[in-house]
C-alpha cells in the first residue's frame, strides 16, 4: 500500500559485516552513491555515516555523544540520545526531502498533531538533511503482537483520529507535493500486477490480482475534495508508548511519501497491518476518523418533503447511521441478531 519511490524501491539493509568499503572522495565524509546498489552496499554500516552526522550536530549545537543509527528506512537517520533526530536524504531520493520538509511545514500550525517538528534544515556535501524534534515511544509494530484485542481496538481508534486531523491540514500549504492524482493512480494500476509478479507472487495470486485491479473504482470521488496524505502509515511509522496503564499513539514519522489525494488511500496500510481478520479493530480505525465528524445537531425535517420521507430520513440519519458502527458483529463482521 505504500507509495513507490521514484526511480527505484526502498533498499534492504545489509549487516555491517557485509557492507563494502565506501567510495569516498578526497576530503569528503560521505560515500559516493551513484546508484541504488552502491547505496545498498553502505547503508547498513553506521560507522560510515557517523562522522558526517557529528559535523551536522556541531553545526546546530547538538550533543553528539549519544548518537546512534536507525537500522530501518531508506534514508539515513541518527538519533541524538533523547534529543533531536537527524535525517540525511540520499540524492537518489531528493524528492523525499521536498515532501517531508513541505509536510512538516504544513502541519506546524496544528500543535495538537502528534508529529515531529522541524527544528533545522541544511545541506552537507550536496545531501539535504532535516533536524527533527524527539518523538517518544517506539514503532507500533514492535508491540502489536503482544497486545490484547481491547488494546488493539483502542490504538486503532487513536490512529483513526490522528488521520482525521492530518486530513484536515490545509492543502494549499502543500503546493510543492501536489501530484496529478488521477494520473498517479492510473500509473499504479498499470504497473501493480507486474511489480508483484517481479516480487515472485505465485501465478494463481497474480490472476486474482489482475481481476481485482481491473474491477477497482476510481480512487477519488469527484465530489470529495483531495486531502493531505501521509501515504505510508505502516507499523514502522506509527509510534506508541504505554502511559498510566494505557497504550497511546505518540506520533507519526516519515513524510517522505506524502502527497495530496483521496483520503481512503491513507487507510490501506493500517488496515493491512492492524485489522487482518479483526473486524472490531477495522471498525475502530474507521470510527476514530468518523467520530471527529460527528454532527450533534438535532435532525431538522425537510419542508419540501412528505412526512413519510422525513420519518425515513430521520431513521436513516439517526438510528440507522449510529447502528452501522454500534451494532454488535460476529467474527466475520456481520450484524448479530438481537437476543
Amino acid at each position: 500500500p505504500c507509495r513507490p519511490k521514484p526511480r527505484t524501491q526502498s533498499v534492504s539493509l545489509p549487516s555491517p559485516a557485509t557492507a563494502s568499503t565506501p567510495d569516498v572522495s578526497a576530503g569528503s565524509l560521505l560515500p559516493a552513491v551513484p546508484d541504488v546498489d552502491a547505496y545498498r552496499a553502505v547503508r547498513g554500516d553506521p560507522a560510515i555515516w557517523l562522522p558526517a552526522f557529528e559535523v551536522i550536530c556541531a553545526r546546530h549545537g547538538i550533543d553528539a555523544g549519544d548518537l546512534y543509527a536507525e537500522r530501518s528506512g531508506t534514508n539515513m537517520v541518527f538519533r541524538a540520545g533523547d534529543g533531536p533526530w537527524l535525517k540525511l536524504f540520499a540524492p537518489l531520493w531528493a524528492e523525499d526531502f521536498v515532501r517531508e520538509r513541505t509536510s512538516l511545514a504544513a502541519v506546524a500550525s496544528d500543535k495538537e498533531l502528534a508529529l515531529p517538528r522541524l527544528l533545522h534544515e541544511g545541506e552537507f556535501e550536496g545531501w539535504p538533511y532535516l533536524v527533527l524534534s524527539h518523538l517518544e515511544g517506539r514503532a507500533i509494530g514492535a508491540v502489536w503482537p503482544a497486545l490484547d484485542r481491547a488494546e488493539r481496538v483502542d490504538l486503532a481508534r487513536q490512529v483513526g483520529a490522528l488521520l482525521q486531523r492530518l486530513h484536515a491540514v490545509d492543502v494549499r500549504a502543500c503546493a510543492p507535493i501536489h501530484d496529478d492524482w488521477p494520473a498517479w493512480v492510473a500509473e499504479q494500476r498499470a504497473v501493480c500486477v507486474e511489480r508483484q509478479r517481479g516480487y515472485g507472487l505465485e501465478p494463481d495470486w497474480v490472476r486474482e490480482l489482475e481481476a481485482r485491479v481491473a474491477a477497482l473504482p476510481a480512487m477519488l470521488d469527484p465530489e470529495d475534495a483531495p486531502v493531505f496524505l501521509h501515504a505510508d502509515v505502516t507499523d514502522e511509522h506509527v509510534f506508541v508508548e504505554r502511559r498510566e496503564g494505557r497504550w497511546r499513539v505518540t506520533g507519526l514519522i516519515d513524510f517522505g511519501d506524502a502527497m495530496v489525494g483521496d483520503r481512503l488511500y491513507d487507510f490501506a496500510a493500517p488496515l493491512v497491518f492492524m485489522s487482518q481478520r479483526q473486524p472490531q479493530v477495522q471498525r475502530a480505525l474507521l470510527g476514530g476518523w468518523k467520530m471527529l465528524f460527528h454532527d450533534a445537531q438535532t435532525y431538522q425535517p425537510e419542508p419540501r418533503r412528505s412526512p413519510q420521507w422525513n420519518r425515513g430520513a430521520y431513521l436513516v440519519e439517526g438510528a440507522g447511521h449510529c447502528g452501522a458502527c454500534h451494532t454488535p458483529r460476529n467474527l466475520l463482521g456481520a450484524e448479530r441478531e438481537a437476543l
